[in-house]
């Protein structure tokens, strides 16, 4: 699964809720086919239950969860034993994806840089992650390893435009209405580029003449997304 994955409860509970839905069929057994069939649906209904609960349904990803475990509850003839390994698998991915997600305020950000002077952002943009502008464990991860855990503007900045690029071509794939989280991450992922470009553009790391255009498109986004959630629930989600 390569898709973006939003949680709406914590992640421990995403975790629990799956592994009891795991627990729960691991060992039950119909008598005959109809039984086996009746069981498999119950399955499948508690399946898709759990993945209203636990995570945003307007995103791509589990869109085709959902859609996947609807065609096997609905279909008469099938295999169940494969159907249901199907899921599982499904299941345990998710139960992975779950593990390393991360709470949406607490994804890395240039912000805080922004608001520093020229001089300062030059001193601390070397290493954010030993500057305290980035969380280690979380920067180090979603950012991807480096050297001595090294993590920099440029790092932040390319982490946000490849799920920028990533949630833009699931909306083309769905060729339906933006949803609200889905414009939320699209706000935030602008916004995040829009401070990194700032804070590069202040510090003088790279092209000024781009920079300079990208600096201004930065603001506009970071003024929409600061005025419009600046009250917003979606901060609390978890996203991966």
């Amino acid at each position: 699964m390569k898709e973006i994955f939003v949680g709406v409860k914590e992640i421990g509970y995403i975790e629990t809720q799956i592994s009891k839905l795991c627990e729960k069929y691991n060992s039950r057994n119909g008598v005959d086919y109809i039984q086996q069939r009746a069981l498999f649906r119950n399955y499948c209904h508690d399946t898709i239950t759990v993945f209203e609960d636990c995570f945003e349904t307007s995103m791509l990803g589990m869109q085709r969860c959902v859609n996947k475990v609807k065609a096997y509850q609905t279909k008469d003839d099938l295999d169940i034993r494969i159907a249901t390994l199907d899921i599982v698998d499904m299941l345990c991915e998710l139960k992975d994806i779950a593990r390393t997600m991360v709470p949406i305020k607490d994804l890395p950000s240039c912000k805080k840089l922004t608001e520093l002077s020229a001089e300062d952002i030059v001193s601390k943009a070397k290493d954010l992650v030993k500057n305290d502008f980035v969380k280690a464990a979380v920067g180090v991860y979603l950012l991807g390893s480096k050297v001595n855990d090294v993590v920099k503007i440029e790092d932040v900045k390319g982490y946000y435009s490849e799920r920028l690029a990533q949630l833009n071509s699931e909306i083309r794939t769905k060729g339906k209405l933006i949803s609200p989280i889905e414009q939320f991450l699209l706000d935030k992922f602008n916004a995040e580029i829009g401070y990194c470009n700032i804070a590069l553009f202040k510090a003088g790391i790279g092209a000024a003449e781009e920079l300079k255009g990208l600096v201004e498109i930065g603001k506009k986004h970071i003024e929409k997304y600061e005025n419009e959630y600046r009250s917003t629930a979606c901060s609390e989600r978890v996203c991966l």
